[in-house]
């Protein structure tokens, strides 16, 4: 199962799209369920530089990218 971040790109389209998200959930084709803003976000603590290093070579980036590159990439 895959999650994905939908948004509408006008606020005037913004009942549109709810309209059809419901109408799919209503199908059983979706699970649909609106996102709460999360408030520990703020409360991370940064990986450490093993923890880098284990997502790098998780991705499997390694060999074809250098280490600033793959951070970037991630995000990290």
């Amino acid at each position: 199962m895959k999650t994905y971040r939908v948004k509408a790109v006008r606020e005037s389209e913004e009942a549109l799209v709810l309209d059809i998200l419901q109408n799919l959930q209503r199908k059983g084709t979706i699970v649909f369920e609106e996102e709460q803003p999360d408030h520990r976000a703020k409360e991370t603590t940064p990986a450490t530089e093993e923890q880098v290093q284990e997502i790098i070579d998780e991705a499997e980036l390694g060999p074809y990218y250098s280490e600033q590159e793959a951070k970037n990439i991630l995000h990290l």
